[in-house]
Formats: structure tokens, sequence, C-alpha cells
């Protein structure tokens, strides 16, 4: 019997497996070159989302501004797919620095990210759990207890730099996400966000336990901020974290729940993947597609958690 002679990843797209995913947007993976091993290069992700006929991309990294990136990587692969890039306030890139914002701003991204794992609700979450949790891995400082970033001043009021970012936000029309803040400080950004006009909010991966926000949180932050809830698809527990972390416990179940409370059009599907111990993420919103069926949600609503929504976020409408 003849072989194929077509990689094996180009017979997987071919099979039909992954026809759920033409036109859908995922706005958060996590691709090579990074602090530490990704599953795929910018190109090979952009290459695979393409070939599986992805409307759009949009990289994120930890520690710098993905848009330079985000241009070679849709240059390299001749067009049809849109990729963008986003920056994440950590201390990489000067925290709340309003430069940095501006240069990545005027250089074409379409997010910017509140800090992550270096916010100091995510090292406090790490503290309490009494070892690193792969920040071990990173190449930047553990946050010691208290030196972790928060977006409040000594007063609980806004730090005047971040104003100053959300007016940048607000003044580019991008997307602004909560990052890893705690529950109160997500509260405040939404609402001075509100008041400065910016209408792209998302609250980062609300199905994540490190953030632990309730629901009746989450419903005031759609309703009264109008905020889009993201589901993070390498949140729900996984085999290979799940030993080290055990409060990783938000099921597909409470995924669910927590979409019917704000309704789908309030929420985005992302893959938040490209780490070793998940899947790849074409891979994981198929997955997603998948897990919203057996939760009974139907392909319009589906499609506003994949497609809408997304589009909107990124100025694609």
């Amino acid at each position: 019997m003849e072989q194929s002679s077509e990689p094996v990843w180009e017979i997987l797209i071919n099979s039909g497996v992954y026809d759920d995913l033409k036109g859908t947007i995922d706005i958060h993976c996590h691709p090579n070159p990074d602090f530490c091993k990704r599953l795929l290069d910018d190109t090979d992700l952009v290459a695979v989302a393409k070939a599986v006929g992805m409307r759009a991309v949009m990289m994120k990294s930890h520690f710098s501004s993905t848009h330079e990136r985000a241009y070679l990587a849709e240059k390299v692969v001749g067009g049809g797919i849109n990729v963008f890039g986003l920056i994440c306030l950590n201390p990489s890139v000067g925290g709340f620095n309003p430069m940095a914002v501006k240069i990545a701003l005027d250089n074409g991204v379409r997010a910017v990210w509140m800090p992550s794992m270096w916010s100091e609700n995510h090292a406090a979450y790490v503290r309490s759990q009494g070892h690193g949790m792969g920040y071990q891995t990173l190449g930047m400082e553990f946050p010691h207890e208290g030196k972790g970033l928060t977006i409040l001043d000594g007063g609980n009021n806004i730090k005047d730099e971040v104003k100053q970012i959300l007016d940048l936000v607000a003044e580019a029309d991008v997307m602004l996400a909560t990052g890893h803040l705690r529950v109160d400080e997500a509260h405040i950004l939404l609402s001075e966000a509100k008041k400065r006009g910016i209408t792209k909010t998302v609250v980062h991966t609300a199905n994540y336990h490190v953030m632990k926000y309730p629901n009746s949180d989450l419903a005031q932050m759609v309703s009264e901020y109008g905020a889009v809830l993201e589901m993070g698809f390498s949140s729900i527990p996984n085999g290979i974290w799940d030993p080290l972390d055990h409060e990783r416990l938000i099921s597909v179940q409470d995924v669910g729940d927590m979409i019917r409370l704000v309704g789908a059009e309030n929420v985005v599907l992302t893959s938040d993947t490209g780490q070793l111990s998940t899947a790849m993420p074409i891979e994981a919103i198929r997955l997603w597609i998948s897990h919203m069926r057996t939760q009974g949600f139907n392909q319009d609503e589906i499609d506003k958690m994949t497609k809408t929504t997304p589009a909107r976020l990124l100025g694609l409408e």
C-alpha cells in the first residue's frame, strides 16, 4: 500500500476533524519564543490556524509585546489569516508603563493586558500553596510578600499611571483585559475603564481558579460594566497540573453554568494554550466547541463565543 506523502498534521487537518474551526478566532494563545518551551513557534501556530480556516489569532507573551512577532508571522504564512499582538503589563515591560503601552498601541497591538503571574493576587496564591508552581522556570524574580503588582496605591485608589494607560486604550479603541487581579481590583478597573470610554473589556479567564471570582461578581462585571467573560481551555482540570495544584477544580459543567448566567453573547472561548502540558491551540478550540455542545449550547451560541464576540473585541466587525 502506497503511503501518503502529506505531513501528518496536514492529514489530520484534511480529515474534516477541524471543520468546526472555520471562521473562528482565538484571542489568547502562547507560542514560542517565550521564557519556557512552547508547543509551536509563532509561524507554525499561525500556519496551522490558517490551514484549518481560522479567521484570526492573537499571540500572548508574559514578558514582551507581541506586535512585531504577529506582523512577521502573518507575513511569513502569506496572509489569509489575521494575526495580532498584545502587551501584558508584567515587570519585564516596566509594569504599568504608559510609554511601553503607547509604543505597542502605535505599532498595532489589539489588547492591553493587566499583569498576569506577577500580580500580587497571583503571587499571593502561589505563596499560599507552599511551592513554586513553575515560577522557577520563568527567568523573572518571584514577587515576595506584598511585592507583586497592583493597580491600587496605598490609599486604595487607582494609580495615576494606570489611568494614563486606560486613556491610551480608550483612544486606540482596543481591548482591555483584567489579567490576574483580585476581584476588588477588577471591579475598580472595569468601572474606571467604562468612565473613560473603553468599550472592549474582558475578564481574563473567568474560569481560572487563581482568581476565584464569585459568580455574582462575574454577573455584575457583565451587567454593570459591559465586560466579556473569557473562558480559557487551559484553566479546566488538567491531569498534569492537578496533582500540584489541588484547587484546579472548575469543571466544564461549571463553565456552562457561568455562560448560562450571563448569556453566550457575553462570553469568549479561548485556548490559552501552547504549554507542553496542554493541547495545542487548534485542538483546544475544537474541544471547547465539543464541550459546549455537551452543555446544550446551540451553534448560534457557539458562534457568538468563538466568532462574533472575539471579532468585536479585535475590531474585525
